[in-house]
């Protein structure tokens, strides 16, 4: 299994990545479509951290940087992306009815799911305001992205028995916010100890972490504010495939096992 932490190098990424190549790459592996299909997942979770723009908006998002806001409590990113509540779908399959484009009713566990997220506005707002569990949220790109990487540690149980009480109820949101937050908290205890430890060694060289990707704030720079919306996308989206194959090592047998990495994989 592959380990790669939140301060991981670009030497690191890169050993990681090609690590992972080598077990998943359709010369290597046979021509398995879901084996092809996790190797396009790889190359795009490659290509954010091994850009340090894209890095640096991930883990911004993800609480792991000391310049991140958190996304639950930021006001300016539009709600433009949509998220079932799985603790509290029903499975109605009112949403799916109304924009099949968008949603659709998962086979195993009867529960509603977004399977695509460029549907019509406006029937997703139909299918928000006629759920009968309002367990349809509108949220940013980067609560997204938390809150499917929250959705993925949970253990799922088929909407039929959650009915009859056997399944766990929470708040995912609330978790969601709770993760971030701890991991915001232990980086700025981090940058604290680093900061004493240089202090009392008279050491006037930069911090790690701010020398990471090399100096030059053109090379640090998170871009337009376009760009950084389109990365905070991109970065949801890999969410949710890192949902799906990340829990298909625990609700079926795969052929194999995701890494489970701290800031990384776009986990």
């Amino acid at each position: 299994m592959l380990f790669l932490h939140k301060d991981a190098t670009p030497e690191e990424i890169k050993k990681a990545y090609y690590n992972c190549m080598k077990s998943c790459h359709p010369d290597l592996s046979g021509n398995n479509p879901e084996t092809t299909n996790f190797c396009m997942f790889i190359n795009e979770v490659y290509e954010v951290l091994s850009d340090p723009a894209q890095r640096l908006v991930y883990d911004e998002i993800h609480g792991y940087a000391l310049t991140a806001i958190n996304p639950f409590l930021d006001d300016t990113s539009p709600k433009d992306h949509v998220f079932v509540d799985e603790f509290s779908c029903i499975g109605c399959k009112n949403c799916a009815n109304v924009c099949s484009q968008v949603f659709e009713i998962e086979e195993d566990f009867g529960r509603a799911r977004v399977y695509n997220q460029q549907g019509s506005t406006d029937l997703v707002q139909e299918a928000i305001d006629s759920c009968p569990v309002d367990c349809i949220h509108w949220t940013s790109a980067a609560q997204l992205s938390l809150l499917e990487d929250e959705m993925r540690r949970v253990e799922r149980v088929n909407v039929a028995l959650m009915l009859t009480g056997m399944g766990a109820s929470a708040d995912v949101f609330r978790m969601a916010n709770t993760r971030w937050e701890k991991r915001q908290n232990k980086v700025l205890e981090e940058a604290r100890i680093r900061m004493m430890r240089a202090k009392d060694s008279n050491d006037k060289t930069e911090p790690y972490w701010t020398n990471l990707w090399g100096n030059g704030n053109n090379q640090r720079s998170a871009g337009t504010e376009q760009e950084v919306k389109d990365r905070a996308s991109r970065a949801a989206a890999a969410a949710r495939r890192w949902r799906e194959y990340s829990r298909r090592g625990v609700d079926k047998p795969a052929t194999y096992k995701l890494p489970d990495t701290v800031s990384t994989t776009e986990k």
